[in-house]
């Protein structure tokens, strides 16, 4: 899991609104351990930084500044790793409510550079397209609801 993570770090990733690869439908650029607003990499438009099992809000790593903590296939609210303050789960291709492993409780499914709603895999369930390497935990956490 830490792999993905580094991965993730390193590279580019473009996520894309719905089924589109238009540059006008850019929602966040992902480099260098940032996660920018579309396809910036300015420091104005970061919107999270990525460390190895956190992710912050804004250009910080700052206690106070972190958003999620990722831990073992789930991820957890702020700084905690407390079974209350687990936010989702995830595997391979699918990111669960809560602690959660249902099919009910699928919130998206990860598969072929596509994000989709809940565990469908049709084409009009396609909320965003990723373009790169990226850990399904972290399109978790700024793709998620919460």
């Amino acid at each position: 899991m830490l792999f993905s993570l580094s991965l993730t770090l390193h590279a580019q990733v473009k996520i894309y609104k719905g089924n589109s690869k238009s540059f006008s439908d850019i929602v966040y650029t992902i480099n260098d351990g940032k996660v920018y607003l579309g396809n910036s990499i300015s420091y104005f438009d970061i919107e999270y930084t990525i460390t190895s099992d956190k992710i912050y809000k804004g250009n910080t790593t700052t206690i106070q500044d972190c958003r999620y903590t990722i831990s073992d296939g789930k991820i957890y609210r702020g700084n905690s790793t407390f079974y209350t303050d687990q936010l989702y789960t995830y595997d391979g291709t699918m990111v669960y409510k809560g602690n959660s492993s249902s099919y009910f409780d699928c919130l998206f499914t990860v598969q072929g550079g596509y994000v989709y709603s809940g565990a469908s895999t049709s084409n009009n369930n396609i909320i965003a397209t990723v373009e790169g390497p990226v850990n399904i935990g972290i399109l978790a956490c700024v793709l998620g609801p919460y």
